[in-house]
């Protein structure tokens, strides 16, 4: 489908023409909530499949989450995190900007006096002045950090049994020496704040797409159900979780498909659970959005009109016209869920060795920085451990992707593990819905193989 930007209409009859002849529909997790519910409608009616990795992956790690906290999405919100006496980040990179939530945890840990624990296994020049501890971890071993977060915080809490077992369970020398986290600097972390504090934890998307997405979710739930830590899981883009509470998304197929792209008429649901109207939405009448809602039998004339069609069983709510004049219309209510608790045993950790890349979307490339999007950038010692020089012109491949970028050297970075940034209109779906870090194989374009070749 189209977007016609000087008429700021859908051609709503090209989409609908192309979906006769597909089994899937394609989208990307930008499309509001309205829009969402009628490819719902849609799947219901046709079967089509709605495919959307990016939403998928968060869909799946918000459903083991709740499966552990009993609650059908996390309860924690940004209005506490703003206020909180410590904030950690796990998994967030605070360059991603399809996350838009992270400023606002960005902008809380610089403009109050919030301790801020940084855990990642980059370090991130920019967050220097603002991070009161640094906790690197091993690549790939974020099932074993999670499981020492859920130790640590509930080590001296009431549990029920099955869960107090599981604990007691947990090989913790094996898990710190693995993940390269030290018990002393868990204890450091949990030195700064005691039983009065509000802590806020930040899950961000590095953990959506890992392998172990399921058993990291259930752990950092119980964070949250026993240790009354303010847990914010982080969308992967603006409407993501609108997304994954309104569609039974589907995996990826090679079946027939057509591409829906997202008019911006209509609501969306951000990571403060707050049903927000959409900047670009111009008004209540929303022609295109009622015109691709008649194709699947919703006859509506305005945006409050389609309040009553979105799941109530999810926690939306029916709208007023005043509505719409509120920054935030209203918050969604966590639902009570019944609890399935079940852990995996923690099997060997996955080890990553040689250089790696670390891949993250951009809004769009950063012009004036040398077209970020068209560069490796990693530290001295990346270089020297794969012989690379600054400006050498290479070659590699990520999840059927093949990327062609101009590698450079970056003097404020540490570590063997390079930047590549990508526009995100440009990320492919097996790119989305991969895990963000990978072994480097690359080739030099004249053809001299060297790095990790030998993977």
């Amino acid at each position: 489908m189209e977007y016609d930007n000087e008429s700021q209409k859908w051609n709503i009859e090209a989409f609908l023409k192309a979906l006769t002849e597909s089994e899937s529909v394609v989208f990307s997790a930008d499309i509001t909530n309205e829009e969402a519910m009628i490819l719902q409608s849609l799947k219901e009616q046709q079967g089509k499949r709605l495919i959307c990795p990016e939403a998928k992956e968060y869909q799946d790690f918000i459903k083991a989450y709740s499966s552990s906290s009993g609650y059908h999405i996390f309860k924690g919100d940004m209005d506490t995190l703003s206020t909180s006496d410590v904030i950690i980040s796990f998994g967030v990179w605070f360059q991603d900007e399809r996350a838009g939530s992270i400023d606002s945890v960005q902008k809380a840990v610089e403009e109050k006096t919030i301790k801020f624990v940084y855990m990642h296994p980059i370090e991130d020049a920019a967050l220097q002045s603002s991070v009161t501890q640094f906790i690197k971890y091993e690549v790939g071993s974020e099932e074993g950090v999670a499981a020492l977060l859920a130790y640590a915080f509930l080590e001296n809490k009431e549990l029920p049994h099955e869960i107090e077992e599981c604990l007691e369970e947990l090989d913790i020398g094996y898990l710190s020496a693995e993940c390269n986290v030290g018990e002393e600097e868990l204890e450091s972390m949990h030195e700064l704040f005691d039983e009065e504090m509000t802590v806020s934890l930040v899950v961000g998307s590095d953990l959506y797409a890992h392998p172990k997405a399921a058993q990291i979710a259930k752990l950092l739930a119980l964070l949250e159900r026993y240790a009354d830590v303010n847990v914010v899981c982080l969308p992967p883009a603006e409407n993501a979780l609108g997304i994954a509470l309104i569609c039974e998304l589907d995996e990826m197929d090679e079946e027939r498909s057509t591409v829906y792209q997202s008019g911006k008429e209509g609501t969306y649901l951000n990571a403060n659970r707050c049903i927000c109207i959409h900047d670009r939405t111009q008004s209540h009448e929303s022609e295109g959005l009622n015109a691709l809602a008649k194709s699947s039998g919703i006859d509506v004339q305005s945006l409050e009109d389609y309040s009553g069609y979105l799941p109530a069983e999810q926690g939306f709510q029916s709208l007023s016209q005043e509505d719409f004049n509120k920054p935030c219309m209203y918050k969604l209510l966590p639902q009570e869920r019944n609890k399935s608790f079940v852990l995996d045993e923690i099997d060997d950790l996955p080890v990553y060795d040689g250089a790696l890349i670390y891949t993250y979307p951009l809004e769009k490339p950063d012009l004036a920085e040398d077209q970020t999007t068209e560069v490796l950038r990693a530290s001295k010692q990346f270089a020297l451990a794969t012989k690379l020089q600054d400006g050498d012109l290479i070659t590699y491949e990520i999840s059927g992707d093949i990327f062609r970028r101009v590698f450079k050297i970056d003097t404020h970075m540490k570590g063997v593990i390079a930047l590549n940034p990508i526009c995100h209109k440009n990320l492919s779906a097996h790119l989305v819905s991969s895990y963000r870090f990978s072994r480097l194989a690359f080739e030099k374009i004249n053809n001299q193989n060297i790095g990790n070749n030998d993977e």
